[in-house]
């Protein structure tokens, strides 16, 4: 970016798995970071699964705010070339919805967009969401990337194969001595690191691709992966599975209590019954992933 006016980026979603990863990752290319947020100290915190603490000099700007109230806003798009956004449910216990999260937090952010400095949209959807459209959170996700396109906003899709922070669960269970799979655990997939996908981001923002997908360099099956966390923590490999139809009773049950996790749990079901491949983008590989929070675990304890 030498001998060019420094852009400047607004990344949504900051204290989540790739946000934080994100602004790391815009920063080092030399863009100039706002991030918005509901928490400034969640910011400068490290996040579950390796996600990083942010540093002072990794932003220049916090601008706190509540997506889900434009209101609280104001001015958050001034002097803004780009929006990244991977805003969405993860691990929030406030009752909301996909569609009132996923969907309706990031069209604000497109609606701010208008009338605005802003001329690109960075958005991180899902691969492989055709083949899931029945569930929530892909109809979220992809009426984003619907609105997106009719936005008149020079946009960018991002499709990660799933993340590795979502690979966590299975080294955590096998921490504890036993992993439980929906199904067989026989679907292939290779999900990708948080850095190598921040990356991923950012070469989106200044390349011409308005998709791209992006999966870690190792596809292997639900089963495998799980055994790799065995392999890694040193304890004799004990898997459960869980049958489908037995699962999808529970779905029905943990949807008749809260919305929100039963469309969560849904989509964990169908995960579980699908392949979720895509094109090799990342580097880092799945067993690294698990050495290093081996490795965070053991100098916690």
């Amino acid at each position: 970016m030498q001998g060019h006016k420094t852009k400047r980026v607004l990344v949504a979603g900051a204290t989540g798995y790739l946000g934080k990863y994100a602004v790391k990752a815009f920063k080092d290319r030399g863009y100039w970071v706002r991030v918005l947020t509901r928490s400034r100290e969640r910011l400068f915190e490290p996040g579950p699964f390796t996600a990083p603490a942010l540093a002072a000099e990794d932003i220049d700007e916090v601008f706190v705010g509540e997506i889900t109230r434009p209101d609280t806003l104001t001015g958050v798009m001034d002097d803004i070339d780009i929006v990244y956004s991977s805003v969405g449910i993860s691990r929030q216990r406030d009752g909301l919805t996909f569609e009132q999260v996923d969907y309706q937090c990031n069209r604000n952010l497109i609606d701010l967009c208008q009338n605005s400095s802003v001329n690109q949209f960075v958005y991180v959807s899902m691969q492989g969401a055709e083949n899931i459209m029945q569930l929530a959170i892909t109809q979220a996700h992809e009426h984003v990337v619907s609105d997106l396109k009719q936005s008149g906003l020079n946009y960018r899709i991002i499709r990660p194969c799933g993340y590795f922070s979502d690979m966590g669960a299975l080294f955590d269970m096998a921490s504890k001595g036993r992993s439980f799979l929906v199904g067989s655990g026989n679907n292939k997939m290779n999900p990708i690191d948080g850095h190598d996908l921040a990356d991923v981001c950012v070469d989106a923002a200044e390349g011409n691709e308005l998709e791209i997908e992006a999966g870690g360099p190792d596809i292997m099956t639900q089963r495998e992966a799980a055994e790799l966390a065995f392999e890694v923590v040193g304890k004799p490999i004990k898997i459960t599975v869980i049958p489908i139809w037995l699962a999808r009773r529970l779905v029905k049950l943990i949807g008749l209590l809260s919305t929100q996790f039963g469309d969560l749990a849904n989509f964990i079901v169908t995960a579980g019954e699908i392949d979720g491949v895509g094109p090799k983008r990342g580097t880092t590989t799945l067993k690294q992933y698990f050495e290093s929070l081996h490795a965070a675990n053991s100098k916690n304890s």
